[in-house]
């Protein structure tokens, strides 16, 4: 596994290299950015400093904002160490998958509880009935 300043070098030297073979010359990242934002749906726009960050090394968008660059410019995201868009789709899938098992116990906990109350208040309702009828 890669550190984060090797990720960022990595990342980095292959936007360079996609911008060069779209463009053939590395573009400003103003160009870069506004180029970027022209391409989002959905996503944040970014800023021309955002833009020179990645350019520089110095930073890695977040995750949506590489889906953007990979489409855009082609980026094979798993040359460069990032986690594939198959493997974090697997990993969402299992995420909602655990997440509605998760609701799916808090239902079946919470009509338990429902259920138990019920039965609960039918049996303070009597004994109230038989504390009046004694008064």
């Amino acid at each position: 596994m890669k550190s984060k300043s090797e990720l960022k070098a990595v990342f980095s030297i292959a936007l360079r290299d996609g911008l060069v073979l779209r463009y053939k010359s590395l573009p400003s990242a103003a160009f870069v950015a506004r180029e970027f934002n022209f391409r989002i749906d959905g996503v944040e726009p970014i800023s021309q400093e955002s833009a020179r960050r990645w350019i520089r090394g110095l930073a890695i968008p977040e995750f949506d904002k590489l889906l953007v660059l990979r489409s855009w410019l082609d980026l094979d995201l798993n040359a460069i160490g990032m986690p594939s868009i198959e493997s974090i789709e697997a990993k969402d899938i299992q995420y909602k998958k655990e997440l509605l098992d998760d609701q799916n116990d808090f239902v079946k906990t919470a009509q338990s509880i429902k259920l138990s109350l019920k039965k609960l208040m039918e049996e303070v309702e009597i004994l109230e009935i038989k504390l009046n009828a004694k008064n």
